[in-house]
């Protein structure tokens, strides 16, 4: 078995594991915005891809989703504080079917025709439970893939460690809910391992070929599934171009013109599709806006933003246990600051420090253009599948320079160790919470098993892909002036 398939293979039942536990751990309907986004596959699957109905007492747009989902979401939708009515209760019925409102009624259909289809056979709570299983079994196939594909980059420890840290509590809570967030840090991650992989192979150009057409494979559906995903597959490419310095960027670009010049012209049908949607979705009438949100201050709140990428769950505004996040900082922050400090030339030292600026502003930017639209709508989560790449890059560099030879070994156990304790804490935290919560403890879809279960299951998919930390590095095919360094 192939370095890149074995290690593949370990982080595929690593996180189909832990995206079991999230599973469990939430009650059904309880993710973000989950009701919502069950409504909407549900809809899609009957063939409702374009709905045009707003609703006149909630948020969003109406669609026809069979009764049981709407009874078994009720509980849980009627918890809600910033919901109307139509989002709860049928605004009318016809046989065992309701109409009710959905607030993800103008994203792409794509993603929601594959697990509404899954969850077609099923009812109620049970039919939630599906499309959770569908979206993590995509999403874990994809991060899978990712880190398979990143062998071909580079295996040494502290790459190895930058793979394990980029899958963050929320990065896995997100591919356990029926929403294309997961699937798109899942492509996301995909796209950044070829493409890093792709320009540290500069002299197998068969190899380089295929890992462009990896690359051009996910860029298609990354450019549609959600609404930035054009603006991600941009800040991607800019930033690994710009990590090997635009003359050998230039010069893959005349190599593989043919491969390159197909991909773009995939990527643009894609973006047309992406722009062409966005027309159609727009064409609703009667759409409650949401104006009651628009403070300008909270464009600039990049702590809250920052703490959401590692983890804020079910809701964005419900933090991870505080303990976590030191934890977790402590890990971004020693690679960001070693491969800033002491990456090999110039260019590696002002390409880290320009894609952590670009990450830092991104939010901030997008909010203010935003607000006055849609309000106070950011979360953390949304720029994932761009963050998604840092540390992995971070780890190429600081494998390339040998960094910390002596102490290197225990500061990426000691790393490991922290990341542990965040997954397993927050699986944790969250049911402790939801039990204290009368919408989820009476809730008799809910199956929780005793909390030290959930616990020691995440532990167990923490030593499942703990192997992948102590992979040494391997003989490079390409010679020092290729590669990123």
């Amino acid at each position: 078995m192939s370095l890149a398939v074995r290690r593949g293979v370990i982080a595929l039942l690593a996180v189909l594991i832990a995206e079991a536990v999230w599973i469990i751990t939430v009650p059904p309907f309880r993710g973000s915005d989950e009701v919502d986004h069950a409504y909407r596959a549900a809809g899609v699957a009957s063939g409702q891809f374009h709905l045009s109905q707003g609703a006149a007492h909630g948020r969003g747009v109406l669609v026809w989703v069979p009764t049981d989902i709407v009874t078994a979401a009720q509980k849980q939708c009627t918890a809600l504080v910033y919901v109307g009515h139509d989002n709860c209760h049928a605004v009318e019925t016809s046989g065992d079917r309701s109409l009710v409102a959905t607030s993800a009624g103008a994203y792409d259909p794509l993603f929601y025709l594959y697990v509404g289809t899954v969850a077609k056979p099923f009812h109620g709570a049970a039919a939630d439970y599906a499309m959770r299983v569908a979206g993590a079994m995509l999403c874990a196939l994809l991060l899978a893939l990712g880190v398979g594909v990143m062998a071909f980059a580079g295996t040494g420890r502290w790459t190895n460690l930058g793979v394990l840290a980029t899958i963050t509590p929320e990065v896995l809570f997100s591919g356990a809910m029926p929403s294309p967030n997961g699937v798109e840090m899942g492509l996301a991650f995909v796209l950044w391992a070829a493409l890093l992989a792709a320009v540290r192979n500069n002299e197998d150009t068969r190899l380089q070929r295929r890992l462009l057409v990896v690359s051009g494979i996910v860029v298609f559906p990354l450019t549609f599934i959600r609404l930035l995903g054009p603006m991600w597959v941009v800040l991607i490419v800019v930033a690994v171009a710009a990590t090997i310095g635009w003359r050998q960027a230039w010069a893959i670009l005349r190599r593989h013109r043919r491969v390159l010049g197909t991909i773009a012209a995939v990527t643009v049908v894609g973006v047309c599709w992406w722009a062409a949607w966005q027309a159609i979705a727009s064409h609703a009438t009667g759409v409650q806006p949401d104006a009651d949100r628009k403070k300008w201050l909270l464009a600039f709140n990049l702590p809250v933003y920052t703490m959401q990428m590692v983890g804020a769950f079910p809701w964005r505004d419900e933090p991870a246990p505080l303990g976590i996040y030191p934890l977790v900082f402590f890990v971004i922050l020693l690679m960001l600051a070693a491969a800033w400090r002491r990456g090999a030339t110039a260019r590696v030292r002002r390409s880290v420090l320009w894609i952590g600026i670009t990450s830092l502003l991104v939010p901030v930017v997008l909010s203010l253009v935003f607000m006055p639209s849609a309000g106070a709508i950011w979360q953390g989560r949304y720029e994932v599948p761009f963050v998604i790449g840092i540390l992995p890059l971070c780890g190429l560099f600081l494998d390339d320079v040998a960094f910390a030879p002596t102490e290197g070994r225990r500061l990426i156990a000691l790393s490991g160790i922290f990341l542990v304790i965040a997954h397993a804490a927050c699986v944790y935290h969250v049911q402790q919470l939801e039990l204290r919560r009368v919408e989820s403890y009476t809730d008799p879809s809910w199956w929780h098993p005793p909390g030290v279960v959930l616990v020691v299951v995440m532990l167990v998919a923490c030593a499942v892909v703990w192997p992948l930390l102590r992979d040494r590095a391997t003989a490079r095919v390409d010679q020092p002036e290729p590669s990123l360094t």
